[in-house]
C-alpha cells in the first residue's frame, strides 16, 4: 500500500511538474527581459531602451535607422500577434492558415485591394522613407528570428508561424485602418436598398435634408441593385469581429484652447479617439529620442510613426471627418464580351473599354488552392460578384470608387508632422495626409491652435447617395478639393477649436463632404465647457473626457415627457418621476439612463422596422448615429414613418411613444426586476475586453471547451460596468442590434499642457503588452474605467521621477 501511495504521489508531482513546465514554456518564456543587453547585427550604433512602470519604451538612438529599427523590435516584442492579424487582413490570407471557412473574407479583402494599392504607394516613396520603413521591418524580423522558440501563446494555439514583415506591410496597415474608419459606404448600401423599396418622398424623410430630393428617380425600384450588395455588409462585419473590431461606431473627441483661456497661460490640447475596444488595444505608446530631439505619443504596432502625439514644440490629435469618400457605379457589360464595359454612351454608340483582369491564387489550409479573379474598371474593382449570393443584374455590375485607391503617402506625412518644429512645417506634413479623412486638432508652444482637415475630398456632382452611371462621364469624380480649400480654423478669436465628428462646414461651403455626421450632442457638451467664463486646466480637461452627460437624452426627454404625462391609460408615474429628476448623465448608478436607452431602441424599432423589414433595419441601425438623428428630427417635425403600415389604424407619434415606453417597462421588469432601483445603468451597460480572432473563435458554436476556458480565464478582461453611452463625451458605444454591451469608446485619452512638454497625461483602456501573463496586459484598465491618468514622459524628467529598467541594443562586434 505504501509503495502504491509513493507511486501515486510521484506521478502527481511529476504531472504537476510537467504541467508547470509546459505552462512556463507556453506563457512565461515569451515575456521579455527588460534589463538586458542584446546584440543586433543590423544596428549602426548603440541604442538604449528605458522601460517605465507601464511598459512604455523610451528609445534613445543616435540616428533614424537605429531608432526605427528599435521601434520595430519593441512593437514585435509586445504586439507580434496583433501585427500578424493585420498582415492576414491586408493580404487576404486567413484561409491559408485557418481553412476554407474564411475564404469569403479573403475574397473580400483581395477585391478591395489593400495590398495592391500599398504596392503602388511603395514605388512612390522617397528613398529615405523606404530606408526607414525597411529598418523598421528589419527590427520586427530580427525580434522574431531571435525569439523563434518563445513566440506569443497565440501562435501555439493557432499552430502558426510569424509572417516576415516588409515595407509593404506598414503601408498596408495604414490603408487597412483607413478602411476600418470608413462609415459612409456601409450606410450608403443600406440607403440604396431603402431607395429601391420606398417611395422617393418617403425615402427623402430619412435624409438629413432635402437637398437631394430632386435627383431621386421614380423608376429606381426597377434596378434592384442594392440587394446584390448587402452580403458585403455581413462579410465586412464578420471580418471586423474576427480582428476584434466590433461595430461601426467610429468617432472621436478633440479640442484645444489658447493660452488666454488656460490656467497655465499656454495652449492645452485633449484627444480621445473612439474605436472598437479589444485586448490588446489599438494604440502602443512610445517615447523616441533622436540625438536629443523628443517625440512621443501613440503608435500603431506595424508602422514606424507617431499618429497622436507631441514633441518639444507642438501637439496634435485626430478626429474622423466622417467623409463620404466612396461612390458606387453601375457598369454596363458588353453582352458580347463580359470582359468589356461601356466607357461612354453619350454619343449614341457605346464606347467599350476592357476590364483589367487580375488573377491570383488563394492558398487554403487542408484544401485545394483557389484561383481568384479581380475585375477593375476605371472606377474601381467590381464588387457585385464576389460571393455566390451576388449576381449580375440586367447585364450590369457594380464597381466601387474609394479615395483609398489614390496614391498618397501618409507615412511620410506623419513623419513630417511628428518631427515638425513649427506650425508651418506641421501644416506642410498635414497637406500630404489624404486617407483616411481626418480633422487634426493642433496646438504649439508659440501659442497657435488650429483645426485642419486632411483628406482627399472628391469633387462630384449629382446625388452622392445614389448609384452612379459608369457610362456617363459627367458622373465621374473631377479630381479632389485642394488642401488650401479644405475646412480649417486657425487661431480663432474665441480661443478654442474642437470637433466631435460633427459637421465642420456651413451650408455655403462649395463642396459636398458628407451627410454622415454624428449628432452635435458631444460637440455641444464640449462647447459648454470651453465657453465657460473661467480659465481651464488639465484637471478640467480630465473631467470633460470622463463626462457622461447626454444633451441628446435631455432633448429626447423633453420631447416625450408631455406625452407620457398626458396619458391616463398607462401607469407611467414612476418613469416620469425618474426622468423628471434625472440630470441626463449616464453614470453607472442611474436608473433613468436605462429607461431612456431601452425606450430609444424600442422607439426606433417601432418607427422603422415595419417599413424596412428586420434584416434591413439591422443594417440601418449598425451605424446608430443616423437613426438617432432621424428619430429626433421626426419627433420635432413629424413623419409618415410613425404610422405602422402593418395595421389598419393610423398611428401618431404619441401612440408610438406610449407603446415604446410600455414595452420599456416590461423589458426592464422581466430582465432586471420589478423595482426600478434594480434597473441601474451598471446592470445593463458592461464591457468585456476580448482578444482578436481567439475571442470570436471561443464564442463560436461548437468551440472546444479548453479554448473557451483559456480565453475566458487568461485572455479576457471583464465584464466591467461602464458609464456613458453613444452620445456622451465619455463614449460608451454599443450596437443597437445587440444592446447593451459596450464595444467602442475612448481607445486612448490624452491631455497636453504646452507650458510643460516634459510630460503629458494619458491612459489606455488595456495596456502595452499583448501577452496575457505580462504585467502590462490590461494593467491600465482600472485607471481608464475610473477616469484616471498616468504620465508619459519625454525628456530627462523621466529619469528623475520614474522607476525604469534598461534594455541595451548594441551592434555586432
Amino acid at each position: 500500500m505504501k509503495t502504491f501511495l509513493r507511486i501515486v504521489i510521484f506521478l502527481l508531482i511529476f504531472s504537476i511538474g510537467i504541467t508547470g513546465l509546459a505552462f512556463y514554456w507556453t506563457f512565461y518564456r515569451p515575456l521579455p527581459d527588460y534589463q538586458t543587453t542584446l546584440e543586433q547585427p543590423q544596428l549602426h550604433q548603440q541604442v538604449e531602451i528605458h522601460w517605465d512602470s507601464y511598459g512604455v519604451p523610451h528609445i534613445y538612438a543616435e540616428n533614424k535607422h537605429d531608432l526605427y529599427y528599435s521601434l520595430g523590435y519593441v512593437h514585435a516584442q509586445d504586439r507580434l500577434w496583433q501585427m500578424t492579424l493585420s498582415q492576414l487582413a491586408a493580404q487576404g490570407r486567413f484561409a491559408e492558415f485557418f481553412g476554407k471557412k474564411l475564404l469569403p473574407l479573403d475574397k473580400l479583402q483581395r477585391t478591395l485591394g489593400f495590398w495592391r494599392i500599398s504596392q503602388k504607394i511603395e514605388h512612390t516613396l522617397s528613398d529615405s522613407a523606404v530606408s526607414f520603413l525597411q529598418a523598421y521591418a528589419d527590427g520586427v524580423n530580427a525580434y522574431v528570428e531571435q525569439h523563434s522558440k518563445s513566440l506569443p501563446i497565440q501562435f501555439t494555439l493557432t499552430n502558426m508561424e510569424p509572417i516576415p514583415w516588409t515595407v509593404t506591410h506598414s503601408i498596408a496597415l495604414a490603408r487597412l485602418m483607413a478602411w476600418d474608419l470608413n462609415t459612409a459606404w456601409k450606410t450608403e448600401l443600406t440607403y440604396a436598398y431603402l431607395l429601391e423599396h420606398l417611395s422617393p418622398q418617403k425615402f427623402a424623410e430619412l435624409l438629413p435634408g432635402n437637398e437631394f430630393l430632386s435627383s431621386l428617380k421614380s423608376d429606381v425600384k426597377s434596378l434592384s441593385w442594392a440587394q446584390t450588395l448587402l452580403p458585403l455588409l455581413e462579410k465586412t462585419t464578420n471580418l471586423l469581429e474576427l480582428r476584434g473590431i466590433q461595430g461601426y461606431q467610429k468617432g472621436s473627441n478633440a479640442w484645444a484652447i489658447s493660452g488666454q483661456k488656460s490656467t497655465s497661460n499656454a495652449p492645452l490640447l485633449a484627444g480621445d479617439p473612439h474605436l472598437g475596444l479589444n485586448i490588446p488595444g489599438r494604440w502602443y505608446e512610445v517615447h523616441l529620442n533622436l540625438n536629443g530631439r523628443n517625440l512621443s505619443g501613440a503608435t500603431l504596432a506595424g508602422a514606424p510613426v507617431v499618429i497622436l502625439g507631441q514633441n518639444e514644440h507642438l501637439a496634435w490629435s485626430f478626429t474622423n471627418v466622417m467623409l463620404d469618400d466612396i461612390d458606387f457605379f453601375q457598369e454596363a457589360v458588353n453582352p458580347q464580351n463580359e470582359n468589356q464595359y461601356v466607357l461612354d454612351s453619350l454619343a449614341g454608340e457605346p464606347v467599350y473599354a476592357e476590364f483589367k483582369i487580375q488573377k491570383e491564387v488563394i492558398e487554403v489550409k487542408n484544401g485545394e488552392d483557389v484561383l481568384f479573379t479581380r475585375k477593375v474598371s476605371k472606377h474601381g474593382p467590381v464588387i457585385s460578384n464576389i460571393f455566390p449570393e451576388q449576381r449580375y443584374v440586367q447585364n450590369r455590375v457594380i464597381t466601387m470608387n474609394w479615395t483609398g485607391y489614390e496614391v498618397s503617402n501618409e507615412i511620410e506625412a506623419l513623419m513630417t508632422m511628428g518631427w515638425a518644429q513649427s506650425f508651418k512645417e506641421f501644416r506642410r506634413g498635414a497637406s500630404m495626409f489624404k486617407v483616411p479623412a481626418q480633422n487634426v486638432i493642433y496646438a504649439d508652444k508659440a501659442g497657435n491652435i488650429a483645426r485642419l482637415t486632411m483628406a482627399n475630398v472628391p469633387i462630384r456632382s449629382g446625388n452622392p447617395v445614389l448609384l452612379r452611371q459608369g457610362w456617363d462621364p459627367s458622373q465621374d469624380w473631377k479630381g479632389f478639393v485642394p488642401f488650401d480649400e479644405l475646412p480649417a480654423v486657425v487661431n480663432p478669436g474665441r480661443g478654442w477649436v474642437a470637433n466631435a465628428n460633427n459637421s465642420i462646414v456651413s451650408e455655403d461651403y462649395p463642396y459636398y463632404l458628407s451627410i454622415y455626421w454624428q449628432s452635435d450632442s458631444r460637440y455641444n457638451r464640449i462647447r459648454q465647457y470651453l465657453t465657460q467664463d473661467k480659465l481651464l486646466s488639465p484637471e478640467i480637461f480630465q473631467q470633460m473626457q470622463y463626462d457622461a452627460y447626454s444633451l441628446y437624452a435631455q432633448d429626447l426627454t423633453r420631447q416625450i415627457l408631455p406625452v407620457l404625462k398626458s396619458n391616463s391609460e398607462n401607469n407611467f408615474e414612476t418613469v416620469i418621476s425618474y426622468l423628471e429628476n434625472w440630470d441626463f448623465s449616464y453614470d453607472e448608478s442611474e436608473t433613468a439612463a436605462s429607461i431612456m436607452e431601452v425606450f430609444l431602441l424600442n422607439l426606433s424599432q417601432n418607427i422603422f422596422q415595419d417599413e424596412m423589414t428586420r434584416p434591413v433595419y439591422e443594417n440601418y441601425t449598425k451605424f446608430s448615429a443616423m437613426p438617432a438623428q432621424t428619430l429626433m428630427r421626426f419627433l420635432r417635425n413629424g413623419s409618415s414613418f410613425f404610422d405602422n403600415v402593418t395595421t389598419e389604424r393610423l398611428e401618431s407619434s404619441e401612440d408610438i411613444i406610449i407603446k415604446s415606453m410600455s414595452e420599456t417597462i416590461g423589458f426592464l421588469q422581466r430582465n432586471y426586476g420589478s423595482e426600478p432601483f434594480e434597473w441601474r445603468w451598471e446592470r445593463l451597460h458592461t464591457l468585456t475586453l476580448k482578444p482578436p480572432l481567439l475571442g470570436q473563435a471561443a464564442g463560436a458554436p461548437g468551440a472546444p471547451a479548453a479554448l473557451k476556458v483559456i480565453v475566458k480565464n487568461v485572455f479576457n478582461k471583464g465584464p466591467y460596468s461602464v458609464p456613458g453611452n453613444n452620445m456622451s463625451v465619455n463614449a460608451g458605444n454599443y450596437s443597437w442590434n445587440s444592446p447593451f454591451e459596450m464595444i467602442a469608446g475612448a481607445s486612448i485619452r490624452r491631455i497636453v499642457d504646452l507650458s510643460d512638454l516634459s510630460r503629458t497625461w494619458s491612459i489606455l483602456p488595456t495596456g502595452q503588452s499583448g501577452n496575457p501573463l505580462s504585467r502590462f496586459y490590461g494593467d491600465q484598465t482600472n485607471s481608464w474605467l475610473e477616469g484616471q491618468y498616468k504620465f508619459l514622459y519625454q525628456d530627462s524628467t523621466f529619469f528623475k521621477e520614474n522607476q525604469f529598467k534598461t534594455m541595451t541594443l548594441v551592434p555586432e562586434e
